[in-house]
């Protein structure tokens, strides 16, 4: 089974359904269009999931986006936004100077932040990143704007460039293993930044917090009651920290098939399934293909063997705004 490929070209609609069709699917942010303000509206999206990564490639005319701080409070999102510019000119709006990303740039924008962002029309590489998935392999940094223009950095953006034409011929088990690469292409052009600022009370956003108390846990004993007591939190303000990901046992539990699919696909990896399930805290192997499934839609076994035939890549029924929003929401 190959990587489904998620199209949305909007150029079938009559013109001034163009605009606002492509704004119902944007999430975190509240888009408007920037002149011309008449006329057709170019919007072509391909996307891919390679949770915990979103990539996609687009084809836009000019727009902006607007996260003020009263959005930032009322969506969860907690990802980061890496855009990779093919063609155009994308502007990020700052009190203290614009931030001027043209062909060969990079820009991370963190969803937790406030942005205001104008596009001219423009070709463009969006990956969107789950920040916990970031921050394994990197120390939490301080970034919110273009890339720093190095070496690193322009491996980073070639690597983009040249697998985005590349991805729907990949084998569906082969997207975790192509995540990785690329957040640790990503971290390796971060590795120089200052490091994160903490909140004005001096403490990590409870997010943070419950993240790093979870990573000490052994897999699959994760107690509720015990971190809240621990960490000082109510279950009221756990749930809202953690709504998008379903609560914070969902989240526990994504993380961990996350770990698993990665060991799965490790060729020196020499325990069978059902010792990796019970290593992760799924001890159980019908709960464990069942979860696995509904995760990455392919049982657990399918990750160690290679793809014998290339197959058709059928994006799964059902509205692909709702398909792109919830990619989004799994991230955080």
């Amino acid at each position: 089974m190959l990587l489904p490929t998620f199209e949305l070209d909007l150029s079938g609609l009559p013109e001034d359904e163009q605009f606002p069709a492509w704004a119902s699917h944007v999430a975190n942010s509240h888009p408007r269009r920037l002149p011309p303000l008449t006329g057709p509206f170019r919007s072509h999206t391909k996307f891919w999931r390679l949770d915990p990564l979103l990539v996609s490639e687009q084809w836009m005319d000019p727009f902006a986006f607007e996260r003020d701080e009263a959005m930032v409070r009322a969506t969860p999102a907690d990802h980061y936004s890496l855009v990779v510019i093919l063609e155009g000119e994308i502007v990020f709006k700052r009190p203290d100077g614009d931030i001027v990303c043209r062909v060969g740039d990079a820009a991370l924008t963190d969803l937790t932040r406030p942005e205001l962002m104008h596009a001219a029309r423009n070709h463009s590489v969006v990956i969107q990143v789950a920040r916990w998935f970031l921050d394994e392999a990197l120390d939490p940094v301080d970034i919110h704007g273009r890339l720093p223009q190095t070496s690193a950095t322009k491996v980073l953006v070639d690597f983009v460039a040249a697998l985005v034409p590349q991805l729907g011929s990949l084998p569906a088990t082969s997207a975790l293993p192509m995540a990785r690469v690329l957040r640790d292409l990503l971290a390796t052009s971060l590795v120089d930044l200052p490091p994160r600022e903490v909140g004005p009370d001096g403490r990590q956003p409870i997010r943070h917090r419950v993240r790093a108390y979870i990573e000490q846990a052994a897999p699959g004993t994760l107690n509720v009651e015990a971190m809240c007591q621990a960490l000082g939190v109510t279950r009221s303000s756990l749930n809202r920290a953690f709504k998008a990901a379903g609560g914070v046992l969902a989240y526990d539990r994504r993380r961990r098939l996350v770990a698993l699919h990665g060991r799965l696909g490790d060729p020196t990896e020499g325990r069978s399934v059902s010792q990796l399930g019970y290593d992760y805290g799924f001890p159980e192997k019908t709960h464990l293909s069942r979860v696995f499934r509904e995760a990455f839609g392919y049982p657990p076994s399918e990750v160690r063997k290679m793809a014998t035939a290339h197959l058709v890549a059928t994006a799964p029924a059902g509205s692909l705004q709702d398909a792109y929003k919830t990619a989004l929401r799994d991230l955080s």
